[in-house]
């Protein structure tokens, strides 16, 4: 396969000898805000002095259309450069976006994990016999909640319907359990501070009117 490429405008000219086409790559190789024939001349004679070209040199730069073809090499290399800078954003856009990847499986890794230890630290023994009936209601509360926005996952079983209806009749009752069980506690907690607030009678012996 040929895989010899067509040349370009900065490429050595069929007609242009080999002292010529390295005389115009001193100036092509020059930055292009200082390029001129002058400062090639100074390359070729290697004498920062050097004056005004010799007429050989400058007829090279005339007959070879230097200056076109220098700025034919300066559009191929800018091009070459944003091609790079693409490149180099694209792949650190890519670098990013893996990272995010990681994270965010890293996080549903995690979140997997506390729900797994939440539901075993649920299903011990120690926390079940340490709930209060409120602690009980609020469970059934939000199970049956639960249950009634997005409905029971398992299997329905022979006459059972597979969602809760949870009416308002439901709510109060439910409601009016939990402000019982609240109002029994408030006077638990209240007759334990009376209790330890009255006078024994051996501290009230030596008390006279």
């Amino acid at each position: 396969m040929d895989t010899k490429r067509s040349p370009e405008l900065w490429d050595k000219l069929e007609s242009e000898s080999s002292r010529a086409f390295e005389a115009f790559k001193l100036f092509m190789y020059l930055p292009p805000a200082e390029r001129s024939v002058a400062g090639a001349w100074r390359e070729w004679t290697d004498n920062p002095e050097a004056g005004r070209p010799s007429p050989f040199f400058e007829g090279w730069a005339r007959e070879y259309a230097w200056p076109e073809r220098a700025r034919a090499y300066d559009a191929h290399i800018e091009r070459i450069r944003r091609r790079g800078m693409e490149s180099a954003i694209e792949e650190e856009a890519a670098k990013q976006a893996r990272q995010v990847e990681r994270a965010r499986g890293r996080f549903y890794e995690l979140m997997t994990i506390t729900y797994e230890k939440a539901i075993e630290y649920l299903e011990e023994d120690d926390f079940v016999t340490q709930l209060r009936p409120a602690d009980v209601m609020q469970i059934l509360k939000l199970h049956l909640e639960t249950v009634h926005k997005l409905g029971d996952s398992e299997p329905e079983a022979a006459g059972s319907s597979a969602t809760v209806d949870w009416s308002e009749d439901e709510q109060r009752e439910l409601d009016a359990i939990l402000d019982e069980i609240d109002a029994e506690e408030a006077l638990d907690e209240r007759e334990s501070g009376s209790d330890g607030g009255e006078e024994s009678p051996e501290d009230s012996e030596g008390v006279t009117d």
